[in-house]
């Protein structure tokens, strides 16, 4: 969520109506990025690499029962009903309790739900069955990004980037590690990479706005909110951030408004207690800067 973690809010999963056609499905990469965590403020030393142990422990096959329920599961992550995704996910593993990407899939579910310690439990066990699951690395950056362990999620990141460059979520991890130890310029080009490996994908450019709006470059910031919206339109976190350029920066009271209205009814159903109550407290500071205007 917006005040502790959005892996997820964005989190890109299974497309269409949660079917899938086929065991390959069940078990290929899932797309998109999933690196939503708010940044934290900390600095890091240069990235460090950690190599996984090998595992001879393979992927159990999948029925047919499960392939529908991994597909479900992912199919409410999509739909951002995130207790329902873990519930499903739960199914799942109880299911086949080796299956590396079940795992996984939870931890989306946690993190999208605040639960960053389950969601890093759930990608250690990820990880220990399928040591080359590069999204499950970058999954863990994110998570560690959010407990505050830079350091791992420094490694994790690497790691995720060795196993597989055209992961974009570790990519944006490294970019706001470097961002914040102060490295703008390697920091902006991490983010631009990110951009570059998810370019249809809502979170690489809201991202990528966020430090631009940081920096000051407040134009560019809120071309990449707009697309981070038109891409991923059923995420409240853009929305807020884009209200908040444009009371602070642009001083258009009326967008502002009409974002935070949208971030607001994004966060009723389902009911996102973070996102209620982070547009409530913009809608207050709105009212207040719209009083001022009118008194000065």
């Amino acid at each position: 969520m917006f005040s502790a973690v959005g892996l997820i809010a964005l989190v890109a999963c299974s497309s269409g109506d949660g079917e899938v056609s086929d065991e390959s499905d069940y078990t290929s990469e899932p797309p998109g990025v999933t690196a939503m965590a708010k940044p934290e403020s900390a600095t890091t030393s240069e990235p460090t690499t950690t190599t996984p142990e090998p595992s001879a422990t393979p992927e159990p096959p999948s029925t047919n029962e499960n392939v529908r329920n991994y597909a479900r599961a992912h199919s409410y992550l999509n739909r951002g009903d995130y207790v329902q995704a873990e519930r499903q996910f739960s199914v799942v593993i109880e299911i086949e309790p080796q299956f590396a990407r079940g795992w996984e899939g939870r931890a989306s579910a946690l993190m999208a739900q605040g639960k960053s310690a389950e969601a890093i439990s759930d990608l250690d066990r990820a990880i220990q069955l399928k040591p080359d699951l590069a999204s499950a690395y970058a999954g863990r950056a994110v998570a560690n990004m959010t407990v505050g362990d830079i350091l791992g999620a420094n490694q994790d990141a690497v790691q995720a980037q060795i196993l597989d460059p055209s992961d974009p979520n570790s990519v944006i991890v490294l970019g706001r590690i470097l961002s914040g130890a102060g490295r703008a310029a390697d920091a902006l080009e991490m983010f631009n990479e990110g951009v570059e490996l998810a370019p249809d994908e809502g979170p690489a450019y809201w991202w990528r706005g966020r430090f631009l709006f940081q920096i000051g470059s407040y134009d560019l910031a809120l071309g990449d909110f707009n697309l981070a919206i038109e891409y991923s339109p059923v995420s409240a976190e853009p929305y807020l951030d884009r209200a908040t350029l444009y009371m602070d920066v642009f001083q258009d009271f009326a967008l502002a408004r009409a974002d935070i209205e949208e971030a607001h009814s994004l966060g009723e159903e389902p009911r996102d207690r973070d996102i209620l109550d982070e547009s409530d407290a913009l809608l207050e500071r709105l009212e207040q800067l719209i009083a001022d205007a009118v008194s000065s």
